[in-house]
Parts: C-alpha cells; structure tokens; sequence
C-alpha cells in the first residue's frame, strides 16, 4: 500500500468556538459504553466525556483516518497552522479546562510539537497527544516510509521523556484499556500522555470492557507519617511570628487554591506566589503578598516577608531556578516546608507516602491559634497618566502601569518569554485576573498560540497577549487562526530590537534579528487592526481602543533598546554582584 505525502492542514470547524470552561463531565459519562466500538469513536468519546470540549492540531496522511473520527465526535477540531503552536494552544487551553488534546500525525508532526509538550511536562499541564501513525501491516517487513526516522517505534520512545504515559494501539484486544490508562493518568498527574493510532487500525470496532481496572495509583497515604508530618507542621506553626504562606502551581492544577485560602483566611497567614503560580490566588485578596522571586520579586517588602519568614510554608511550590529568581533567593531550609504532590519535606525531615491532599486537609482542620497579621506598606494603585505624561516615551514599568489600568476580571494576560514575562511579575489588578505563562520551561513562541487556547477554554476571558518581538516572529502568524475563529485576542508586540533580555546577559550580533512591519500583520492574515504606540499616551489611547472592540488588535509597543523592567534589572545587577565576589 502506498501512501500520499503529508497533506496540507484541512480547515475545520472555522465558526465561533463552544465554550469549554471547568465544566464537569455531562451526564454521558455515566452511561455505559456500547461492547463494541470503532476504536476512533471510543478514542474521541473517552476523551469527551473526562472534559475535553475542543483539539488543537495539523492533520497529515497518517492521522487523516484519525481526524475523521475527530470530526464525527462532539469534539470541536481546530486546525493550527504548524504544529508547535497547536502544542502551545493545547497546553494553555487545558490549564483552564483542565485538559487539553492535540492532534498530529506521525514524527513529521509529532516530532513538530514535542518542544510544547515538554513544556507541559515540566509545568504540569494535562496535555493527551494523539498521533497518527503507519499502519499494523506496514511493521510487518520493515520499509523505509515516508516520515520515519529510525524504527517505528522512535517517535513513542522519544515521547516517553515527555510524558507520564505512552501507548500504541497495535492490539485491539487491548486497546480501550490503554486509551483509559493514558487519559487517566494524565488528569492524575497533570502531566502529557502519549497516544500513537495507527491508520488501519482506527476503523476497526474494539471491544470496550464492561468496568475498567482501576489501574494502580501507589499505596494509600501512611496514618502514623501523616500525623507526624502535621505535628511538626503545626509545631513550627504555633511558635512562629511571622509565617507565610508561598503558593504554588500545584494549587492550581490540582483544584487546591480555594481549600488554602480558606486555612489562610482561618489561621490568618500572608500569602505569596510566585511567578509559574501568578494569579491562582486573587491578587485582591487582603492577605495577598504579591510575587516572590528573589530578586524577581514585585516589590521588596514581599522579598523581605518572606525571606525573613520563621514558618515558610511552600504548597505545590516547584524550586526551580525561576521561582527563585536565578537563585537569588535566600530561604532558610530550617524555617521551611515543602509540601508538593511529590514529597512532604517539613525543614530537615522527608515524610514517605503522604498524599499532598491529606496533608492539606490535615493541617486545615489543626487546632493553631490564628496570627496577627496587617499589610505593611501595601503598594499604591496605580495613578492615571496625566496630561504632561502623554508624550513620554514609553518604558516596561510604564506599560505595566498603564495596562493594569485597563485589566478587568474578564481579561487573562498571557505572557510569552522574556523582559514581558519579567516585567509581568509587576502587573496588578483590582480584581482576580487569570496570568497564563510558560515561566519554568521558558520557551519562547508560546505567547499567540497560548492566547488563542486561552480563548478557546473560555470565550468570555479576553486574551491580553505579551510577546516580544523575537518571539512574536516564531509564532505570531497564528493569529491566522484567530482571524479564522471570530477570536479576539488582543496582542502586545514589545519591540526592542531583537533579543533584548539575551543581550543584558551576553550581547552579541546573534541577538540581532530582522526588523518586521508588525503593523501589517492584519492584513497578511486578513482581519483585525493594528498600531504603533511609542508614548504614554498612544499606548494608553491604543489599549482603551482595543479593549472597547470586537476583533482582534495588535499593537506594536516601540520601547528602547536598552530598556528593561525593575525586575530583570534587579535580578541582573544582583547577579553581576555574585560574579564579582567569586572572581575576588
């Protein structure tokens, strides 16, 4: 059997997206599954009924048998143009919805997209990758395909680095097994799954299991650790003074942040978060701190609470080099507790087989004495430009001020990588607002892809897009797709003249990248509006214009070239300082 080379992406389902939001599953889910199916219509029905409303991908011919399964499914398809941004769409997409499914075919697409599921991997975005692939009779003998690289098996082994589970259905016996195996895990470990469907395999009717083995998920939580984790838990905490509360991403992708806040509110303890976690508690919320990053941190008095905290108390924290702001943050380990999905680490003590839930629920319901805790210098609101500001020209700071004037609850700024993520770390608003960035794995491309899955998930959230310009150039004809879907995102290109941050690093003629006319992306991609905004006043002016439309808006921010935010500054004096104590 011969086979076409790779197709061009099909359009599908171009209308206004169906809202997906956090939904729980419709009452489907609860009816038993027909003995037998055709494994396309299982795939695609499993995967609706354990939430996800809409696909993000690029067919190709190996998956076209694939897709048209997709397309009879309740499933919304949405066809990207290159598949790295489908990957981006899908990760932010399901850090709203709570999963998100991406659709590709075989190595020439899978291997496209694998940069964005290892970005989902290492933030823990629930992420099902279904790929196309040759066929059970094509393995038989072993030929040279198109889009195969090594073995037929290259592109599964390549996914297991990035995934949590990893299947291919060769074997129809076994096939609804392993599609619950996977998409399981992944809503257990809020971590991509790989599933690879070969073509002739598809079609074919499967037999569905009338129950389904619960597959194993490790041993339940130890009663005599947990009580020994909470005791000296709750110990550190009655003889602290000053504790604090670092609220991480895993509060947020395991649907804990409300449970925490409510034992904030009980025992009256501050809360931070830090970059990768932005916006999982409201940053309204009279206890909120802001954001902690070390030398990151949205103001000093954050730093300095909790770095001099007595009681660190770190829920689904990740310590990566990000949130502790290139390691310059200083925590004592002695003072702290890590408590993730992972581990319980209370100061020097690990406790084995305790269930992060458990521990929460254990330490809400202890009986500690609530503490004596007022905002110190809480910072001002941000004051509206004046009539002799107008003609400023525009900095980081001031386009953090000036675009937090405008947010509301009904907007998710979306941050891609760079002095727009540092400089993020700034923005407040007066009510809860969603912040969506890829802020450990910090790959650059993910802003407009991310902006349009953002929209997709929740049709009444407005995406507020920052990207430089470096990486509006990677993925920004996305906003093709945009166009396409009626979505209106609202796209913030921050033009400094290449890669700006790299070059307070290292600079160089490799940070040196082609200067686009941004303002006629609209036209390339056939909808929507654009401007240049190179003071206060064309900035504020612009946003005002653009949050009153209907259609997309991009506008390209001229800011100088040597510029930077307060916290890339900070963060890039102090380690100039730690180089120079070593050299002496």
């Amino acid at each position: 059997m011969t086979h076409a080379p790779r197709t061009p992406a099909r359009r599908s389902h171009q209308n206004t997206p169906k809202p997906a939001g956090h939904a729980p599953p419709d009452a489907s889910a609860r009816e038993p599954f027909p003995p037998r199916m055709p494994m396309g219509q299982f795939l695609f029905e499993y995967l609706h009924r354990r939430g996800v409303r809409h696909s993000f991908g690029v067919p190709g011919d190996f998956a076209l048998s694939t897709f048209a399964w997709l397309e009879k499914s309740p499933i919304q398809s949405i066809t990207m143009t290159h598949e790295p941004g489908a990957g981006f769409a899908a990760d932010a997409y399901s850090r709203l919805n709570g999963i998100g499914l991406v659709c590709v075919t075989y190595c020439v697409g899978g291997l496209n997209v694998l940069n964005a599921i290892a970005g989902a991997y290492a933030e823990k975005s629930p992420v099902v990758v279904v790929s196309g692939a040759p066929g059970r009779k094509d393995r038989e003998t072993d030929p040279l395909l198109h889009h195969k690289v090594k073995t037929f098996d290259t592109q599964r082994r390549v996914f297991d680095e990035v995934t949590v589970a990893t299947t291919v259905l060769l074997d129809e016996q076994r096939a609804a097994a392993e599609i619950v195996r996977c998409v399981e895990a992944c809503l257990r470990h809020k971590r991509p799954v790989y599933i690879e469907v070969p073509y002739d395999m598809v079609d074919r009717e499967i037999p569905i299991p009338a129950t389904f083995e619960a597959e194993w998920v490790g041993l339940p939580t130890d009663a005599d650790a947990l009580q020994a984790a909470l005791a000296e838990t709750v110990e550190m905490l009655r003889h602290a003074s000053r504790p604090v509360i670092l609220a991480g991403v895993e509060l947020h992708r395991f649907g804990l942040a409300d449970a925490v806040v409510k034992m904030a509110e009980k025992l009256r303890i501050p809360i931070a978060a830090d970059l990768l976690s932005k916006s999982t508690v409201a940053e309204n919320h009279p206890l909120y701190l802001g954001v902690f990053g070390g030398a990151m941190s949205s103001d000093a008095h954050v730093r300095h609470y909790v770095e001099s905290s007595d009681c660190l108390l770190m829920l689904g924290t990740f310590l990566t080099d990000m949130s502790l702001g290139i390691w310059t943050a200083r925590l004592d380990r002695a003072r702290s507790i890590l408590a993730t999905s992972e581990a319980i680490k209370v100061r020097y003590h690990t406790y084995e087989q305790v269930h992060f839930p458990d521990y929460l629920a254990g330490l809400a319901s202890a009986a500690i004495k609530p503490k004596t805790f007022k905002r110190q210098n809480p910072p001002a609101p941000f004051a509206a430009l004046t009539r002799s500001e107008l003609t400023d020209k525009i900095t980081m700071t001031e386009l953090v001020r000036i675009l937090s004037l405008h947010l509301d609850e009904n907007c998710c700024v979306v941050s891609d990588v760079g002095d727009a993520i540092f400089g993020a770390v700034g923005i407040r608003t007066s009510k809860r607002s969603e912040f969506v960035a890829p802020a450990y794995y910090l790959s650059m491309g993910f802003g407009v892809p991310a902006g349009i899955g953002v929209a997709i998930a929740n049709p009444a959230m407005r995406p507020i897009v920052l990207v430089g310009d470096g990486a509006f150039q990677m993925t920004g004809t996305e906003l093709s797709t945009a166009v396409r879907l009626g979505l209106k995102p609202i796209v913030l290109i921050l033009n400094n003249e290449g890669y700006g941050t790299m070059r307070k690093i290292r600079d160089g003629a490799f940070n040196v990248i082609s200067q686009w006319n941004y303002t006629k992306i609209c036209e390339l991609v056939g909808g929507g509006e654009a401007t240049i905004a190179a003071t206060k006043g064309e900035l504020d002016g612009a946003i005002r214009s653009a949050m009153g439309s209907e259609t997309l808006r991009v506008i390209e921010v001229r800011l100088p070239r040597n510029d930077m935010s307060p916290q890339l500054a900070n963060m890039t004096a102090e380690l100039s300082k730690a180089r120079a104590s070593k050299k002496e």
